[in-house]
Parts: C-alpha cells; sequence; structure tokens
C-alpha cells in the first residue's frame, strides 16, 4: 500500500513538473499537493473538450482526471496536449 501511495506522489509531482517545465508557471503546482487518485486540472469544459478531440485525452467535463491512470511515458504526452489546448 505504501508504494502505491509513493507511486500516486510521484506521479502527481511528474505532472506538475512537467506543467512547469512547459508553461513556465506554477499554474498547476497545486496537483503536487492534492493526494487522491483524482485530480481537477482547472481546464473549461472547451478545453477538456479540444484535448478530447485533438489528442484522444479523456476526462470528465470539469477537467477530472485519473492520476493513477497516468504512468512516466504518458505525462510529458499529456502535459504537452493541455499546454497545447491553451492550458
Amino acid at each position: 500500500l505504501e508504494e502505491v501511495r509513493t507511486g500516486m506522489l510521484s506521479l502527481r509531482k511528474g505532472l506538475a513538473d512537467e506543467l512547469r517545465a512547459r508553461t513556465g508557471s506554477d499554474r498547476f503546482g497545486f496537483i503536487a499537493q492534492h493526494r487522491g487518485m483524482f485530480s481537477r486540472l482547472g481546464l473549461t469544459p472547451a478545453m477538456v473538450e479540444q484535448l478530447r478531440e485533438q489528442h484522444g485525452i479523456y476526462m470528465t467535463g470539469d477537467s477530472r482526471i485519473n492520476v493513477a491512470g497516468l504512468n512516466t511515458q504518458t505525462l510529458p504526452v499529456l502535459a504537452q496536449a493541455i499546454v497545447d489546448v491553451g492550458g
């Protein structure tokens, strides 16, 4: 269980770091501070739709993602897609 918990924290930090590197901003720093399997990214419904249509990335309409479904290979892809849609 501890391994799962620390793995989730690592994924959260990794996504926040990827977004920071691509945006030059700490706007998404909150992701690393949250806990649990899910996180809301604060994207607009239009951005969520663009992620679906242009990048094949699916999340709920309020931009909630399943952090547990990510891995180290998908973090950069997700971060770049978020930047591409204006996140």
